[in-house]
């Protein structure tokens, strides 16, 4: 930090309890100055000598009241500590000033009208001097001059200090790292390290303790100092350290946020932005600044991850849900939005292979969708059948490898609300292709109670008929779900056991969980007849499942059954 030593009269300010100052001196004081709650007993000549606005005031004072010595400035900037900078000025006395009190002299300077008009070398030009051959010539030193530049509008202002700062800020933000020759705070990854090891964003830690509204200016000045020659990801960077630094954020300070940043998609993580959102939520920003953020969002929402998409709802009181489930479906509104249009753009390129959205990137988001359905089955006791499967089919043509996702979600949905009506089960089951079930999956299934049997015959139909490797089943596809599976279809199952009981042998485990499968089925069958007389195999006690939402009567007569078993 740079320093500049003013006078060479040693300090003989003394104290007088906590409201009086005065100068130790054979001379008596023959002035009072009343700044705030603090009393200077000082004298005139050294005073009037150096400022021309004392000049005036103890003049008009003399002419008023004769007898009065005591003249009030209660609104000089910086109050008594700058005041006494100034004071001792006149006297000759030495006056250190650094970064952290040259603003609040040279406002106070300027209040008391201390110009070269009024003597040569007076404060103003010194001061002056000392900020632009060493203050603004140091980068931290800067920093903290624009910082305390909030306390003195407008006579900062005035002065153009800010100004002077954010230049000075700007300039060696902008300089090419290979040239950076001064101290600077780096306590993260570095990002694009060049020659001597100073990284593009070494700036963003220091500019990040500065207030926000002055912070906007730095980026802003930054942006446009340097044009193209700032990349979008150090800016970025920028913005999500600064955030990083915010224990709370107010609506003002989101807006600032949106407002600062660069348009490239690859920015800014999704994870700032989300952050964003969650305090816009919370914060109850108007609805345009939630719109652009979930369109932000909506560009990159394969980088997301489940616990991002967990925001908490708002505390009105007409809100259903603990959690903003409306929020997480307009961001995935904005996924598919984004999606369709740039296949659209993209069609006529497709022989060139520049399609922008790729299938890595739609499965990315049917996961991340079937993970939050899961979770947010599980926390969220309002959430309505009817949410979950609106939420879950925007999706559904997603390529995904496995329909393991999908099969938990449903699942943990039918655990956490034993209670829903048979209809929206059967709905919900329609959400899941049991063709793409893994075998863990499979073995899981059909031995859980939850599950409707017809789900469960369905999956024993689509194992059988996988193990026995037919080329009769059509291929399910990356996208979409298994609807319907004919009565015949699932009668086939026993005459492709019996004809090639001989050619294929299954694994013990899916023997076994098989077994316990058919004795389940046909236990609930029995059941069925012995109460009623006719076998309803749709009922459950439990609930529906999610397989895909084939159903299957059963049509069956006894004989049937028994050749069923038998197998």
């Amino acid at each position: 930090m740079k320093f500049m030593k003013l006078g060479s009269k040693p300090d003989s300010f003394q104290s007088d309890e906590d409201c009086i100052r005065y100068v130790a001196s054979d001379l008596a004081t023959d002035v009072v100055v009343n700044v705030g709650d603090v009393k200077f007993y000082l004298h005139k000549f050294p005073l009037l000598s150096k400022s021309a606005r004392l000049q005036k005031l103890i003049a008009t004072t003399i002419n008023e009241q004769p007898d009065d010595d005591e003249i009030s400035i209660p609104d000089i900037p910086g109050g008594p500590p700058a005041f006494e900078i100034c004071a001792k000025f006149c006297y000759g006395m030495t006056v250190t000033l650094s970064a952290y009190n040259v603003v609040s002299a040279r406002c106070a300077a300027e209040y008391l009208e201390m110009y070269e008009s009024i003597e040569t070398g007076n404060l103003v030009y010194k001061i002056e001097v000392f900020l632009n051959s060493s203050v603004l010539r140091s980068w931290k030193d800067s920093i903290i001059v624009l910082q305390t530049t909030r306390s003195f509008h407008p006579w900062s202002r005035d002065a153009k200090i800010d100004v002077r700062c954010l230049e000075s800020i700007a300039s060696r933000a902008v300089t090419d790292p290979a040239r950076v020759d001064w101290s600077y705070t780096c306590n993260r990854r570095k990002v694009n390290d060049s020659n001597n090891g100073v990284p593009r964003d070494w700036w963003v830690e220091d500019v990040a303790e500065l207030s926000i509204d002055l912070y906007k200016r730095v980026i802003s000045s930054i942006r446009r100092k340097g044009g193209v020659s700032v990349s979008p990801e150090v800016i970025g960077e920028a913005l999500e350290v600064y955030a990083a630094k915010r224990v709370q954020m107010d609506d003002r300070d989101v807006e600032t946020f949106i407002s600062l940043l660069p348009g490239e998609k690859q920015s800014v993580s999704c994870g700032f932005l989300i952050k964003l959102l969650k305090s816009s939520v919370s914060l109850e920003c108007g609805e345009d600044v939630r719109r652009e953020l979930s369109r932000r969002i909506g560009e990159k929402l394969e980088e997301a991850n489940v616990d991002d998409l967990l925001i908490r709802g708002s505390s009105d009181e007409g809100c259903e849900t603990v959690y903003d489930i409306d929020i997480v479906e307009s961001l995935i509104d904005e996924f598919i939005t984004r999606t369709e249009k740039r296949d659209e753009v993209c069609c006529s390129d497709i022989e060139q292979g520049s399609v922008i959205v790729s299938d890595s990137s739609r499965a990315a988001v049917a996961k991340l969708v079937d993970g939050y359905l899961s979770e947010i089955a599980r926390i969220e006791p309002n959430l309505s059948p009817l949410k979950f499967i609106a939420i879950a089919e925007k999706v559904s043509c997603f390529p995904r490898s496995s329909h393991d996702g999908v099969y938990r979600a449903i699942d943990m949905f039918l655990k956490e609300h034993p209670g829903m009506a048979k209809s929206d089960k059967k709905s919900i089951c329609r959400l899941m292709d049991c063709r793409k079930l893994s075998p863990e999956a499979c073995a899981h299934a059909v031995q859980n109670e939850r599950l409707p049997l017809r789900v469960v015959v369905q999956i024993l139909f689509f194992e059988q008929v996988r193990a026995t490797s037919k080329p009769s089943l059509p291929p399910s596809g990356s996208h979409g779900s298994s609807r319907t599976t004919t009565e015949e279809e699932c009668d086939s199952v026993t005459a492709t056991e019996d004809t090639t009981r001989e050619k294929t042998s299954g694994s013990e485990k899916t023997k076994a969980y098989k077994g316990v499968a058919m004795s389940r089925i046909f236990s609930k069958l029995w059941t069925g007849k012995d109460r009623d007389g006719v076998g309803d195999v749709s009922s459950s006690s439990t609930s529906e499942s999610p397989g895909s939402a084939t159903t299957v009567d059963d049509k069956s007569t006894p004989s049937t059954r028994r050749r069923r078993s038998s197998s």
